[in-house]
């Protein structure tokens, strides 16, 4: 999950326009958010349902989706809420969920801190690597471009594509009616079957009975943001981001790719493989042989030659 809302920040940083070099790409307007709540479908390697909403200074998120992962098939419900001061997100199966510090407006204010050169340098850092991660992936090389508009459930977006990923955003607001890639042989697709120029105030309520870890510590997210920002920005990181294209370029990468059936035949077996099961028989074999071993040991103790 962490690789994966690492890849969603470096696609929504790296989606945005040549102009975000003098603009500041963390200042979103978390305050004035359009009021709507969209009903949602889930298709690929993962199926069910979900609706998000929004209103005024927050957005919230509920979700049911089924997937098989390593030969197993589990089932998550999962509840999210973003103010412009805290992140909430909750695993309504386990009863377990976390608050943490919006770090946007921190992140905000260590990119204005920035000089021009720094802020160029983010842009060009963060183009490189969201290229780096998604070539590490089934799809093209990174590659940000238009492909059209779509009506979906009654509304028109906008599609972008980037590699292997496809958003498709409502031009009103910020609003994802349709999203879809493929990553570590998974495989999604997200598609709004409704949209309501609506609140769904019931969505900002926590979920009863969820046991809380939090991490609220405002000043050391200030600093944790501080510290995150000038590394993206730093000259260190161009320079180790370049060697390591430089490297790649000698070695020849890309070259001898899987084809797409190939790719087909890796994921599928993984997708079969029962982790938990090869992991046991693994243990019980290796008992066994313990088992032998001792037994073996112990009878060459009683039984003497004459």
């Amino acid at each position: 999950m962490r690789r994966a809302a690492s890849l969603a920040v470096l696609l929504a940083l790296a989606a945005a326009p040549a102009a975000a070099a003098q603009s500041n790409p963390f200042k979103l307007p978390i305050r004035s958010l359009p009021a709507y709540t969209v009903e949602y479908s889930y298709g690929g390697d993962m199926t069910g349902s979900g609706r998000s909403t929004s209103g005024g200074d927050k957005m919230a998120s509920r979700s049911t989706m089924t997937g098989k992962f390593f030969g197993k098939s589990a089932t998550t419900t999962s509840w999210s809420l973003t103010d412009p001061e805290v992140i909430w997100n909750a695993d309504l199966d386990k009863k377990k969920g976390t608050k943490m510090v919006n770090p946007l407006p921190s992140m905000a204010k260590a990119y204005d801190e920035l000089d021009g050169a720094g802020k160029a340098r983010f842009q060009e850092n963060i183009q490189s690597m969201a290229a780096f991660v998604t070539r590490a992936l089934p799809g093209t090389p990174f590659e940000g471009k238009s492909a059209g508009t779509k009506t979906i459930a009654g509304e028109t977006c906008t599609v972008k594509q980037f590699g292997a990923f496809t958003f498709c955003t409502m031009d009103k607001a910020p609003v994802a009616l349709y999203s879809a890639g493929s990553m570590l042989c998974v495989n999604f697709e997200q598609t709004a079957t409704s949209v309501t120029r609506t609140t769904d105030a019931t969505l900002f309520e926590p979920p009863a009975g969820i046991k809380w870890t939090e991490d609220l510590d405002r000043v050391r997210a200030d600093s944790s943001a501080r510290a995150w920002i000038q590394q993206l920005a730093s000259k260190e990181l161009a320079d180790s981001l370049a060697a390591a294209k430089t490297k790649a370029k000698e070695a020849g990468a890309g070259e001898g790719e899987m084809t797409p059936e190939q790719q087909k035949q890796m994921c599928d077996a993984l997708k079969n493989f029962d982790l938990g099961k090869a992991m046991s028989n693994a243990f019980k074999n290796a008992m066994a042989d313990a088992g032998k071993n001792a037994l073996k040991s112990g009878l060459r103790g009683l039984i003497k030659r004459p």
